[in-house]
Protein backbone atom coordinates (compact mmCIF):
# COMPACT_ATOMS: atom_id res chain seq x y z
CA UNK A 1 0.00 0.00 0.00
CA UNK A 2 2.98 2.60 0.83
CA UNK A 3 4.07 1.72 -2.23
CA UNK A 4 0.99 2.55 -4.41
CA UNK A 5 1.01 6.48 -3.02
CA UNK A 6 4.81 6.68 -3.36
CA UNK A 7 4.60 5.62 -7.08
CA UNK A 8 1.85 8.88 -7.24
CA UNK A 9 4.63 11.36 -5.98
CA UNK A 10 6.77 13.45 -7.39
CA UNK A 11 10.56 12.22 -6.78
CA UNK A 12 11.62 15.05 -4.38
CA UNK A 13 8.59 13.39 -1.76
CA UNK A 14 9.98 10.01 -2.35
CA UNK A 15 10.52 8.77 1.37
CA UNK A 16 9.18 6.58 4.54
CA UNK A 17 5.83 6.43 5.52
CA UNK A 18 4.20 6.12 8.73
CA UNK A 19 0.42 5.23 8.95
CA UNK A 20 -1.59 7.83 11.47
CA UNK A 21 -4.99 6.79 13.33
CA UNK A 22 -7.75 9.55 13.94
CA UNK A 23 -9.28 9.70 10.37
CA UNK A 24 -12.81 8.58 9.43
CA UNK A 25 -12.99 8.26 5.66
CA UNK A 26 -9.02 9.08 4.35
CA UNK A 27 -5.80 7.47 4.98
CA UNK A 28 -3.08 9.59 6.42
CA UNK A 29 0.12 9.30 6.76
CA UNK A 30 3.78 10.83 7.92
CA UNK A 31 6.13 11.35 5.08
CA UNK A 32 9.72 11.57 6.10
CA UNK A 33 11.76 12.79 3.24
CA UNK A 34 15.66 14.26 2.75
CA UNK A 35 13.71 17.47 2.34
CA UNK A 36 11.64 17.19 6.09
CA UNK A 37 8.66 15.83 7.60
CA UNK A 38 4.98 15.90 5.69
CA UNK A 39 1.58 15.22 6.08
CA UNK A 40 -0.35 13.29 3.44
CA UNK A 41 -3.79 12.57 3.11
CA UNK A 42 -4.92 9.62 0.21
CA UNK A 43 -8.48 10.32 -0.16
CA UNK A 44 -11.39 7.78 -0.10
CA UNK A 45 -12.20 5.80 -3.37
CA UNK A 46 -15.58 7.46 -4.13
CA UNK A 47 -15.66 11.52 -2.88
CA UNK A 48 -18.19 11.77 -4.85
CA UNK A 49 -20.31 9.70 -2.82
CA UNK A 50 -19.91 11.76 0.09
CA UNK A 51 -20.54 15.74 -1.58
CA UNK A 52 -16.53 15.72 -1.88
CA UNK A 53 -15.13 17.33 -5.25
CA UNK A 54 -11.45 17.41 -4.91
CA UNK A 55 -10.91 20.45 -7.72
CA UNK A 56 -13.08 22.55 -5.03
CA UNK A 57 -11.45 21.16 -1.77
CA UNK A 58 -7.81 22.88 -3.86
CA UNK A 59 -9.36 25.70 -4.70
CA UNK A 60 -10.60 26.61 -0.78
CA UNK A 61 -7.45 25.80 0.67
CA UNK A 62 -4.72 27.83 -1.71
CA UNK A 63 -7.53 30.49 -0.59
CA UNK A 64 -7.04 29.85 2.53
CA UNK A 65 -3.64 29.45 2.66
CA UNK A 66 -2.74 32.91 1.09
CA UNK A 67 -4.70 34.36 3.90
CA UNK A 68 -3.08 32.98 6.44
CA UNK A 69 -5.09 30.52 7.98
CA UNK A 70 -4.83 26.65 6.86
CA UNK A 71 -0.90 25.00 5.68
CA UNK A 72 0.78 25.17 2.47
CA UNK A 73 0.37 22.85 0.49
CA UNK A 74 3.17 21.46 -0.87
CA UNK A 75 1.63 18.58 -4.04
CA UNK A 76 -1.88 18.04 -4.55
CA UNK A 77 -3.04 15.25 -6.93
CA UNK A 78 -7.25 16.21 -6.83
CA UNK A 79 -7.52 12.76 -9.29
CA UNK A 80 -6.20 10.53 -6.53
CA UNK A 81 -7.32 12.51 -3.27
CA UNK A 82 -3.73 13.21 -2.42
CA UNK A 83 -2.96 15.96 -0.32
CA UNK A 84 0.51 16.88 0.70
CA UNK A 85 1.27 19.60 3.84
CA UNK A 86 4.39 20.40 5.82
CA UNK A 87 4.15 18.35 9.21
CA UNK A 88 2.59 20.14 11.98
CA UNK A 89 3.87 19.03 15.65
CA UNK A 90 1.15 20.27 17.37
CA UNK A 91 -2.22 18.81 18.84
CA UNK A 92 -5.51 18.99 17.27
CA UNK A 93 -8.07 20.34 20.01
CA UNK A 94 -9.40 16.76 20.48
CA UNK A 95 -6.22 16.48 22.29
CA UNK A 96 -5.93 19.63 23.40
CA UNK A 97 -9.18 22.07 23.26
CA UNK A 98 -8.68 25.37 22.48
CA UNK A 99 -11.01 29.11 23.11
CA UNK A 100 -13.55 30.20 21.02
CA UNK A 101 -11.31 34.18 21.89
CA UNK A 102 -8.35 32.10 19.52
CA UNK A 103 -10.67 30.53 17.32
CA UNK A 104 -13.60 33.06 16.04
CA UNK A 105 -11.20 35.79 14.55
CA UNK A 106 -9.80 33.12 11.80
CA UNK A 107 -13.08 32.01 10.99
CA UNK A 108 -14.28 35.96 10.91
CA UNK A 109 -11.03 36.09 8.35
CA UNK A 110 -12.29 33.08 6.48
CA UNK A 111 -15.55 34.68 5.46
CA UNK A 112 -14.35 37.77 4.17
CA UNK A 113 -12.83 35.66 1.45
CA UNK A 114 -14.76 34.68 -1.64
CA UNK A 115 -12.63 32.52 -4.36
CA UNK A 116 -13.65 32.13 -7.72
CA UNK A 117 -14.65 28.91 -9.25
CA UNK A 118 -16.82 27.32 -5.88
CA UNK A 119 -19.97 26.64 -5.93
CA UNK A 120 -22.79 27.86 -3.30
CA UNK A 121 -23.79 24.92 -0.98
CA UNK A 122 -27.53 24.32 -1.09
CA UNK A 123 -28.48 22.40 2.05
CA UNK A 124 -31.61 21.13 0.56
CA UNK A 125 -29.70 19.23 -2.36
CA UNK A 126 -26.95 18.14 -0.24
CA UNK A 127 -29.43 16.21 1.93
CA UNK A 128 -31.20 14.89 -1.04
CA UNK A 129 -27.97 13.88 -2.27
CA UNK A 130 -27.01 12.22 0.98
CA UNK A 131 -30.39 10.49 0.67
CA UNK A 132 -30.37 8.75 -3.10
CA UNK A 133 -27.23 7.23 -1.57
CA UNK A 134 -29.10 5.08 0.91
CA UNK A 135 -30.50 1.76 -0.49
CA UNK A 136 -33.12 1.39 2.56
CA UNK A 137 -33.83 4.80 4.67
CA UNK A 138 -34.89 3.92 8.12
CA UNK A 139 -38.94 4.62 8.47
CA UNK A 140 -37.80 7.86 11.11
CA UNK A 141 -35.99 9.53 8.34
CA UNK A 142 -38.91 10.86 6.38
CA UNK A 143 -40.70 12.47 9.64
CA UNK A 144 -37.61 14.37 10.62
CA UNK A 145 -37.11 15.72 6.77
CA UNK A 146 -40.30 16.70 6.64
CA UNK A 147 -39.41 19.60 9.65
CA UNK A 148 -36.97 21.33 7.11
CA UNK A 149 -40.07 22.62 4.87
CA UNK A 150 -40.17 25.21 7.66
CA UNK A 151 -39.41 28.70 6.18
CA UNK A 152 -37.34 29.81 9.36
CA UNK A 153 -35.04 27.12 8.98
CA UNK A 154 -33.82 28.20 5.32
CA UNK A 155 -32.79 32.18 5.99
CA UNK A 156 -31.37 34.43 3.02
CA UNK A 157 -27.66 34.54 3.44
CA UNK A 158 -24.83 36.45 1.37
CA UNK A 159 -21.94 33.56 0.32
CA UNK A 160 -18.83 33.44 1.46
CA UNK A 161 -16.03 30.87 1.77
CA UNK A 162 -16.83 28.09 4.09
CA UNK A 163 -14.94 25.67 5.51
CA UNK A 164 -18.33 23.86 6.62
CA UNK A 165 -16.44 21.08 8.98
CA UNK A 166 -14.22 22.78 11.63
CA UNK A 167 -14.19 20.36 14.45
CA UNK A 168 -11.81 19.59 16.76
CA UNK A 169 -10.33 17.44 14.84
CA UNK A 170 -9.77 19.80 12.11
CA UNK A 171 -8.20 22.44 14.60
CA UNK A 172 -4.64 22.37 14.64
CA UNK A 173 -2.78 23.92 17.58
CA UNK A 174 -3.26 27.11 19.79
CA UNK A 175 -3.25 29.38 16.27
CA UNK A 176 -5.45 27.19 15.50
CA UNK A 177 -4.69 26.31 11.78
CA UNK A 178 -7.98 24.82 9.72
CA UNK A 179 -7.07 21.74 8.03
CA UNK A 180 -9.45 19.32 5.91
CA UNK A 181 -11.18 21.18 3.55
CA UNK A 182 -13.34 18.45 2.07
CA UNK A 183 -16.36 20.25 2.42
CA UNK A 184 -15.39 23.70 2.17
CA UNK A 185 -17.43 26.05 -0.82
CA UNK A 186 -18.93 29.47 -0.35
CA UNK A 187 -22.08 28.81 2.08
CA UNK A 188 -23.95 30.56 4.88
CA UNK A 189 -21.60 31.63 7.41
CA UNK A 190 -24.38 31.11 10.02
CA UNK A 191 -24.42 26.90 8.40
CA UNK A 192 -19.95 27.77 9.76
CA UNK A 193 -21.12 29.06 13.03
CA UNK A 194 -23.59 26.05 13.91
CA UNK A 195 -20.92 23.60 12.99
CA UNK A 196 -18.85 24.92 15.69
CA UNK A 197 -21.40 25.39 18.06
CA UNK A 198 -22.99 21.62 17.62
CA UNK A 199 -19.72 20.33 17.72
CA UNK A 200 -18.74 22.31 20.99
CA UNK A 201 -22.09 21.60 22.60
CA UNK A 202 -22.72 24.74 22.84
CA UNK A 203 -25.75 26.30 25.07
CA UNK A 204 -27.23 28.93 24.87
CA UNK A 205 -24.44 30.98 26.96
CA UNK A 206 -21.78 29.73 24.44
CA UNK A 207 -23.86 30.64 21.50
CA UNK A 208 -23.81 33.99 23.29
CA UNK A 209 -20.42 34.07 23.66
CA UNK A 210 -19.69 32.65 20.12
CA UNK A 211 -21.36 35.15 18.19
CA UNK A 212 -20.07 38.38 20.65
CA UNK A 213 -16.46 37.05 19.64
CA UNK A 214 -17.25 36.40 15.85
CA UNK A 215 -18.94 40.27 15.76
CA UNK A 216 -15.74 41.47 17.89
CA UNK A 217 -13.85 39.87 15.09
CA UNK A 218 -15.97 41.86 12.21
CA UNK A 219 -18.34 38.79 11.47
CA UNK A 220 -22.13 39.73 11.48
CA UNK A 221 -24.43 37.48 12.79
CA UNK A 222 -27.76 36.95 14.73
CA UNK A 223 -28.89 34.53 17.00
CA UNK A 224 -31.95 33.88 14.81
CA UNK A 225 -29.49 32.93 11.97
CA UNK A 226 -27.46 30.71 14.33
CA UNK A 227 -30.49 28.91 15.43
CA UNK A 228 -32.03 28.36 12.13
CA UNK A 229 -28.73 26.87 11.34
CA UNK A 230 -27.77 24.32 13.68
CA UNK A 231 -30.85 21.49 13.01
CA UNK A 232 -29.33 21.51 9.35
CA UNK A 233 -25.98 21.03 10.48
CA UNK A 234 -27.34 17.97 12.76
CA UNK A 235 -29.46 16.54 9.61
CA UNK A 236 -26.37 16.48 7.37
CA UNK A 237 -24.26 14.79 10.00
CA UNK A 238 -27.07 12.37 10.41
CA UNK A 239 -27.10 11.75 6.66
CA UNK A 240 -23.32 11.52 5.97
CA UNK A 241 -23.11 8.78 9.13
CA UNK A 242 -26.15 6.61 7.26
CA UNK A 243 -24.52 6.73 4.44
CA UNK A 244 -20.77 6.19 5.85
CA UNK A 245 -22.55 3.03 8.17
CA UNK A 246 -24.21 1.62 5.05
CA UNK A 247 -21.10 1.28 2.96
CA UNK A 248 -18.80 0.06 5.35
CA UNK A 249 -20.84 -1.41 8.70
CA UNK A 250 -18.48 0.27 11.19
CA UNK A 251 -19.65 0.90 14.64
CA UNK A 252 -18.16 4.12 15.08
CA UNK A 253 -20.80 5.46 12.14
CA UNK A 254 -23.50 3.93 14.08
CA UNK A 255 -22.41 6.18 17.46
CA UNK A 256 -22.51 9.22 15.25
CA UNK A 257 -25.74 8.54 13.77
CA UNK A 258 -27.43 8.00 16.56
CA UNK A 259 -25.83 11.13 18.21
CA UNK A 260 -26.66 13.27 15.69
CA UNK A 261 -30.82 12.15 15.66
CA UNK A 262 -30.76 13.08 19.26
CA UNK A 263 -29.33 16.03 18.91
CA UNK A 264 -31.47 16.78 15.76
CA UNK A 265 -34.56 15.80 17.93
CA UNK A 266 -33.97 18.31 21.03
CA UNK A 267 -33.51 21.02 17.94
CA UNK A 268 -36.62 20.40 16.40
CA UNK A 269 -38.29 20.06 19.64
Amino acid sequence: MDADVLHHLPPWLHGSLTPLSGGLTNRSYRLTTGQGRYWLRWGCPHPQELGIDRRHERIAHQAAAEAGLAPAMRYCDPKRGILVLDWLDEPDWRQRPGTLASLMPRVARLHQLVPAGLPVLNLFEQARHYRRQLSAAPSWLAPLLAHFDNPALSPGFVPALCHCDLTAGNLIGARPWLVDWEYACLADPAFELAVIADDRGLNEEGCTELLARYRAAGGDMTMARLRARVPWVQLLTLLWALVQHQHSGGAEYQVWLERARARLLLSLG
